[in-house]
């Protein structure tokens, strides 16, 4: 008898063992969900506005491909999405600001559209109201500071037509500061950049330092009186990427009282994934290069746009632990005060395994808690550091 009860009685015990620890786990992701609805969620950088453009597409449907829309952002819990108007490098000089008027009121138009939804941000204080509403802010950035022609009167213009933020520089050097990608001009800001900085300190303009050289960085820490920006950046530490941001730079951030935006973007979570986008890229762009020169600016931007995805990797790519990793080193050596999350997610391109795109928000908040963090830090990385920035930079 004895024989036959002890299987039992241990089968019982497995079975409310498996019972208490599903009922455990069935709890946490409860209390993790809940975390991320109360969080502010927060993209502080994503190119949605080409897709509008040059696809003529409604954000306000889910999308068949891509990574962003509305759909998206709501299934994903997003309170806060900051598009770029990413101005491409071979519009400078003569073309930039027009293609810079033309995303804008590509992407205001858009917003419009679906005001029911999402409602166009200037101000911090324009993100808490929309979002206490129950919509959707949307900030406009520009990206490269080449979109305002060397001319103050045209940020002054970009401005009042409710553009925030600017990136200094993309991949060229313009007029007033330098970027990352290519050998020193300016050695950082000259004085007409220097003026650009003090202008969008009077106006209440986020300034955005992704892309910019190191000696820009620095120089913008040392003219500006606000808190800056890496809208989409990595770590240095963790790839030697020319755009991620080393850790002097973070500690330096930190005392500024700005925020790192964690990109998503591959080549930068990922040194072996760059590596073999730099071997892929050799095959392609040579035989992109032969294509005879289009003159129509407007056309070339068209078929640039569509031509995304064309050179990247299938294998080896990077996933969400890769980002969490940046995450955690950010946190280290800045402090959980200044890690944000700053997708850089383009249409064409892949995401990390883990993040299809808008709608799998929730899960950095699961891995957050998976690593350790609190529920008041997962809060400021989610989205609470940006809108400190914001409102205290934009306040009117």
């Amino acid at each position: 008898m004895k024989k036959v009860l002890f299987p039992l009685v241990l089968m019982i015990c497995l079975l409310i063992l498996a019972s208490a620890i599903m009922q455990a786990a069935s709890s946490l992701k409860n209390e993790t969900e809940k975390l991320h609805q109360d969080a502010l969620v927060w993209d502080c950088h994503n190119d949605l506005a080409y897709r509008v453009l040059y696809e003529g597409l409604d954000i306000g449907h889910r999308l068949p491909a891509g990574h962003v829309d509305i759909p998206r952002l709501q299934e994903g819990g997003v309170d806060v999405q900051v598009v770029a108007l990413f101005i491409q490098n071979f519009n400078y000089p003569g073309h930039a600001a027009e293609q810079t008027r033309l995303l804008l009121e590509a992407m205001k138009a858009a917003i419009k559209k679906n005001s029911d939804t999402v409602e166009l941000a200037r101000t911090g204080d324009d993100i808490e109201r929309i979002v206490k509403s129950g919509k959707i802010a949307m900030p406009l950035a520009i990206e490269g500071g080449h979109a305002i022609e060397d001319d103050i009167a045209i940020l002054r213009e970009f401005h009042s037509k409710g553009v925030s933020s600017m990136t200094l520089t993309h991949n060229i050097h313009h007029g007033w500061a330098d970027t990352a990608a290519k050998k020193p001009r300016w050695h950082g800001l000259n004085d007409l950049g220097r003026e650009v900085i003090r202008e969008m300190n009077r106006l209440g303009m986020v300034i955005d330092v992704s892309h910019v050289s190191d000696e820009t960085f620095f120089d913008v820490l040392e003219t500006s009186e606000d808190a800056v920006i890496f809208s989409h950046s990595g770590c240095r530490a963790l790839n030697e990427h020319r755009r991620n941001v080393s850790d002097d730079m973070l500690r330096a951030l930190a005392k500024n009282g700005g925020v790192i935006g964690i990109v998503f973007e591959l080549n930068f979570l990922s040194h072996e994934y760059a590596q073999a986008t730099r071997e892929l890229r050799a095959i392609h762009r040579p035989w992109f290069e032969k294509l005879p020169p289009i003159e129509d600016l407007e056309l070339r931007s068209a078929i640039e746009h569509l031509q995304q995805g064309i050179a990247w990797p299938l294998e080896n790519k990077p996933t969400i632990e890769d980002l969490l990793d940046h995450i955690d080193h950010a946190v280290k050596i800045a402090g959980v005060d200044h890690v944000g999350l700053g997708a850089d997610m383009y249409p064409r391109t892949p995401s990390p395994v883990g993040i299809r795109g808008a709608h799998d928000y929730p899960n950095i908040t699961n891995g957050l808690k998976e690593r350790g963090y609190s529920d008041d830090d997962v809060k400021k990385i989610m989205g609470g550091n940006f809108l400190r920035v914001w409102k205290t930079v934009t306040s009117e």
